[in-house]
């Protein structure tokens, strides 16, 4: 009998050019927002001039078009094969201000690039770890992030100083209100890829109406080179400090179970087995992108899940699309007037973004919270104390003042606070349920599924 070839996988199959860059640009437009946001939250959190901001967010196209092509194409054991892309993770963005403020941006460089090595390394032993992560947890760590970040975007809206003559200006806060006036209409409006770009479309609309009422000014996009990047540690030597390389840390754990997440996920989605080799090539991806952060000047780095929702809606599971994506972020980002008129989008619109991005972030740590028992006294004291304490810094920021300055840089990161006392706290009251052996990962359920926006 002739041997007949094993019919290809739909994950592997590859569509003719002409719809494979369409399919990939509309990957790009469905994740372009919750990429760019981070470095203009981040630049705007510092108070970095707008070219400086317009550079991170060239720099930040790059590397997440570099991670989306090893996401899909896979070279050695980077690389999971399926059709995920990559991006900066907002729950980097609290830790990379109150270090990057305190300490200078040169210690969280350094700090990536630590955090970034060991990522790689420990992601073939997180198997493990994910013990540490139960939805009681995860839901309670994503709920607090949400929380946390959200009066970031509300400082972009109204200002950071209270005391500004133009502290929440009438004209900003409209602006803003506007543009969340549009970001629910279109979700309620449009149906489809449409539906899926509300985000986006709304903060094109609200950017432009912006630069006509004078909110925001297009004039310095002309000028500097129309080509190139940062060179490498722009911000000075790489500054190594214990208690901030802990403080990212923490996040890493988190973004750990996250990606893990959407692994499992569009596993499911596109009908693949997903087993722990899978997972570590995964997350060793984003470990890398986070070091070389630490040398280029980007961020921490993980796998998005929006683009789970694309393959679903569309049919197409290909991960070809999607690595055609990655190249479309790198040409992005080494065009660098593209970053220019991305950083000239006036702050009340990306502040509305980002409050409407950080609160669809919370609601998924609520979602994955309302699947915990809570007739389990332990569960609802977890969720309870760890949110308490966690945001303290956020409704008292002098909370800590007057402890050294080490213990400061860890205890004002609400998320630091809250992430370890719900780990010591589930170990207080389920250390033996954590322990015993559980199912195969391949067989749980993906709890981050809804993580990154």
């Amino acid at each position: 009998m002739a041997n007949h070839p094993s019919p290809l996988s739909p994950v592997d199959e590859r569509p003719r050019f002409g719809p494979l860059v369409l399919l990939g640009l509309q990957h790009v437009l469905v994740m372009y927002a919750g990429v760019v946001v981070v470095p203009i939250v981040v630049g705007a959190g510092l108070g970095l001039p707008q070219s400086q901001i317009a550079d991170l967010v060239s720099v930040d196209l790059v590397l997440a078009g570099i991670g989306t092509m090893l996401q899909a194409f896979g070279v050695w054991k980077f690389g999971i094969r399926m059709p995920l892309v990559v991006g900066a993770a907002s729950n980097g963005i609290v830790p990379m201000v109150l270090i990057g403020s305190t300490q200078g941006l040169s210690t969280v460089y350094g700090s990536l690039l630590v955090v970034g090595v060991l990522w790689v390394l420990i992601a073939p032993l997180f198997g493990k770890l994910l013990k540490l992560f139960p939805e009681v947890v995860t839901g309670t760590v994503i709920t607090l992030i949400g929380l946390t970040l959200i009066p970031v975007g509300l400082k972009l809206i109204a200002g950071s100083n209270p005391s500004a003559h133009n502290y929440g200006a009438p004209a900003n806060l409209a602006l803003a209100g506007f543009t969340l006036a549009l970001i629910a209409v279109f979700y309620r409006v449009f149906r489809g890829l449409l539906g899926q770009l509300a985000m986006l479309i709304a903060l094109t609309v609200g950017a432009i109406v912006g630069w006509l009422t004078g909110l925001g000014s297009l004039a310095g996009v002309a000028d500097g080179p129309v080509f190139g990047l940062l060179r490498p540690m722009h911000y000075g030597a790489l500054h190594f400090d214990i208690p901030s390389i802990l403080l990212f840390l923490v996040i890493v754990f988190v973004l750990m179970v996250e990606a893990s997440g959407q692994g499992l996920a569009v596993g499911q989605v596109v009908g693949k087995k997903v087993g722990p080799r899978d997972i570590a090539n995964l997350l060793r991806v984003d470990g890398l992108l986070t070091a070389l952060s630490g040398v280029f000047n980007g961020f921490a780095y993980t796998t998005f899940g929006q683009n789970i929702g694309l393959v679903a809606l569309t049919k197409v599971r290909s991960r070809y699309p999607v690595a055609v994506g990655g190249m479309i972020l790198v040409v992005f980002g080494v065009v660098q007037p593209i970053g220019r008129v991305i950083a000239a989008i006036p702050q009340p619109v990306i502040g509305a973004a980002a409050v409407a991005t950080f609160a669809a972030l919370t609601v998924s740590g609520i979602q994955l919270l309302s699947r915990v028992d809570f007739t389990k006294t332990g569960n609802l004291v977890i969720v309870m104390l760890s949110l308490g304490v966690g945001l303290i810094p956020a409704g008292a920021p002098d909370f800590y003042k007057q402890f050294p300055f080490a213990a400061q840089v860890f205890l004002k990161s609400g998320v630091a606070t809250g992430t370890v006392l719900a780990i010591l706290l589930n170990l207080l009251f389920f250390a033996r349920h954590t322990w015993q052996p559980k199912e195969p990962l391949v067989q749980r359920e993906p709890a981050a599924k809804l993580s990154q926006s």
